[in-house]
């Protein structure tokens, strides 16, 4: 064959694998700037649903230890809410919600309304909210509810912000000191 046409197929071999590699690259990065949308359809969610996968929630959440809460039921008629009124622990908090846990399972219906009130860096809290999750810690026979606040304020919601902030300051400065201590006893 000619020397041309060997420079042409060259040619064309070479553009068909960067054409290709180009569509490969376009096609993960594609993937991974997708985030799953948030619909305010209602969706159907499994009795006991697991919360491994990613995070869908617009606010930073920050994990909670032997905070006690109360919460209150605000619909009084439903025979099924009982006890309407019971102690809680809260496991998690956002400016969007708290997730709470307790030894009483409630069914999962629309509109549950709730009112929950806990105390953090000795500011009281009194908040409404709907249970939209429930999820079931069977090594311990207790249940997690999520919930979702529908009057938070915005002096409430600018109190919360600034009072969570600071908690993470401070783990994260006893983190710091902890790990320079740690240092200091293995020089």
């Amino acid at each position: 064959m000619d020397y041309k046409v060997w420079v042409y197929i060259l040619i064309g071999i070479i553009l068909v694998v960067i054409l290709s590699l180009y569509l490969i690259m376009k096609r993960s990065f594609r993937k991974n700037e997708k985030e799953p949308v948030v619909s305010s359809e209602k969706r159907e969610t499994p009795k006991y649903p697991s919360f491994t996968g990613v995070n869908l929630r617009e606010n930073f959440r920050v994990n909670l230890e032997d905070v006690n809460c109360f919460i209150e039921f605000l619909d009084v008629d439903n025979e099924e809410l009982n006890p309407k009124f019971f102690n809680a622990e809260l496991k998690n908090i956002s400016l969007g919600g708290v997730k709470f846990v307790c030894e009483h399972e409630y069914p999962m219906t629309d509109d549950l309304m709730i009112k929950v009130r806990f105390s953090l860096k000795n500011s009281m809290f009194i908040l409404k909210g709907r249970i939209i999750r429930k999820e079931l810690y069977t090594e311990r026979d207790i249940f997690g509810y999520g919930v979702q606040f529908t009057n938070l304020f915005d002096e409430d919601r600018e109190l919360l912000y600034q009072i969570l902030n600071r908690v993470m300051v401070d783990r994260r400065r006893k983190l710091v000191s902890n790990s320079l201590v740690g240092e200091e006893s293995m020089g």
